[in-house]
């Protein structure tokens, strides 16, 4: 997009959008342009403005009179209108005045009708002005601390972790520990927005102001509810000369289990009690054992015999500071690193998988097996295995060349073909052979991405075996080379 394409695109949106105020006798004014919304029965006039960034961002709509108009979590703390949520942004819709107008007296009309359909939006620390303090204030289970004081201690990247505490009696001015109280807010029908509006809703009897005046706390932390969703709003609470209090808004965030799951997957509850084997804990390996516990799964069994080298880097999960371990060893300690709080159960076997005895003993105590060896002999083993135990077993690998990965369900679910034939691209026929300093066979030339693709794929197809809803009978091959196309069997 050029300059001056930008340019016209900008201009030519926002006079489409004022031409389409004027029709519907909007006129401009100092502050912006005035006109009338209709409603029910009702209406109400406003003062809509367009942002810098428009059109890129919504118009800003104000009414006229803003004690007219009810207070809700619909209204900024300023006043204006929340119109647009953060996941209603297709299109630029808003561009269009007519279905902006619309959408405006759609929401006074919800006004009106107290909100009957509101989502339990979590966001009541828009409402207060800002802290000076930028640390992040973390906390875990905050509602076994209610009414209770709190200790926040300093901790690395400018972050301050919540735990039970009162205030040192004569504290030396060189400490830096903050020290709050955790209380909750029964009304939240409309949101403060300052210290007067949110003490007339605090309970009496806990003396919140008197903690604040005698510099018992100096951190409020209030726990909410909207509907059954909990809400946490972290409060930097100071007084003036005149003993009158502020509170501005902290940056805060749960550190629990709970929080961090909600963004692993529908099915992650279900995924916590699964045991799984991974056979090969190399590049693929080491990326479908993050995915799976990163999507919920608490018990892993990693096996592997070798170990990581230099080379090995570039495409594997862990850095440079795991040369010289074991790759099981490896994968092991950066997830626990990684998810120190989330009690994973991680074995680390130094092994390499050659006998039927131990193929059967890892399919009969796992609930799955996924093999990420790479390795034609181990392949045919667990096939072989899972078929006499009546079980089925995993397997993922890239092949020519990194142009395909290739999942296998062995033996298949149903009775189908279990050898997907895929066209692979020209370019990737004539690869020159690579060859690295004390190994005797060739290096695969496969790309970082390609190995992530598999091993997200594999992730995919592991999560719908163990749930009961597996993706394909017999798996999956696709083409991942650049300038391939994509087959799905």
């Amino acid at each position: 997009m050029s300059n001056d394409y930008w340019d016209e695109f900008v201009a030519y949106s926002q006079l489409h959008f004022e031409e389409g105020l004027i029709r519907a006798g909007f006129t401009t004014t100092p502050v912006g342009w005035s006109g009338s919304v209709g409603h029910g029965q009702g209406v109400t006039r406003v003062v809509i403005t367009l942002p810098a960034r428009f059109p890129f961002r919504p118009p800003r709509v104000v009414p006229e009179d803003r004690e007219a108009v009810a207070w809700s979590w619909h209204r900024e703390r300023d006043g204006a209108l929340c119109l647009v949520a953060e996941d209603d942004h297709d299109d630029l819709w808003w561009t269009d005045s007519a279905a902006f107008l619309k959408h405006i007296s759609a929401w006074f009309e919800e006004a009106d009708a107290g909100w009957p359909s509101d989502r339990p939006d979590l966001d009541l620390e828009r409402y207060f002005e800002p802290s000076r303090d930028h640390r992040i204030y973390l906390y875990d289970e905050i509602e076994g601390f209610k009414n209770a004081f709190v200790r926040f201690k300093p901790a690395k990247n400018d972050t301050m972790i919540m735990m039970r505490g009162t205030r040192v009696p004569k504290a030396h001015k060189s400490h830096k520990d903050r020290y709050g109280y955790v209380v909750e807010l029964a009304d939240v029908a409309t949101p403060p927005r300052n210290w007067d509006d949110l003490e007339t809703r605090l309970p009496e009897e806990l003396s919140i102001g008197r903690k604040i005046r005698d510099r018992s706390i100096s951190i409020l932390m209030v726990t909410y509810h909207r509907g059954d969703s909990l809400g946490v709003l972290a409060l930097d609470v100071s007084v003036d000369a005149e003993r009158s209090i502020t509170a501005r808004v902290l940056t805060s965030a749960s550190t629990s289990a709970d929080t961090r799951n909600l963004r692993a997957g529908l099915l992650a509850p279900s995924l916590g009690d699964r045991k799984i084997a991974i056979v090969g804990a190399g590049a693929i390996g080491s990326f479908v054992a993050d995915a799976l516990v990163r999507s919920g799964v608490r018990n892993l069994t990693l096996i592997d015999p070798d170990t990581i080298l230099p080379g090995n880097l570039v495409r594997h999960l862990v850095g440079p500071s795991c040369v010289g371990l074991t790759k099981v060893e490896a994968v092991r300690r950066h997830l626990l690193e990684r998810n120190e709080d989330w009690n994973l159960t991680l074995d680390a076997v130094v092994q390499r998988l050659d006998t039927g005895a131990d193929a059967y003993d890892l399919i009969d105590s796992h609930d799955l097996v996924i093999n990420a060896s790479a390795d034609f002999s181990t392949t045919a083993l667990l096939r072989v295995a899972a078929e006499s135990r009546g079980e089925h077993v995993l397997s993922v690998a890239l092949v020519d060349h990194g142009a395909t990965f290739r999942i296998d369900v062995l033996p298949p679910l149903s009775d189908v073909d279990a050898t997907p034939v895929l066209d692979t691209p020209d370019l990737q026929e004539d690869v020159a052979e690579l060859f690295e300093a004390g190994c005797g066979s060739p290096i695969s030339p496969a790309p970082p991405h390609a190995v992530m693709e598999a091993a997200s794929a594999a992730v995919r197809h592991a999560i719908g075996i163990l749930s009961g809803r597996p993706l394909d009978d017999a798996g999956e091959t696709r083409n991942v080379a650049p300038q391939g196309k994509a087959h799905e069997s």
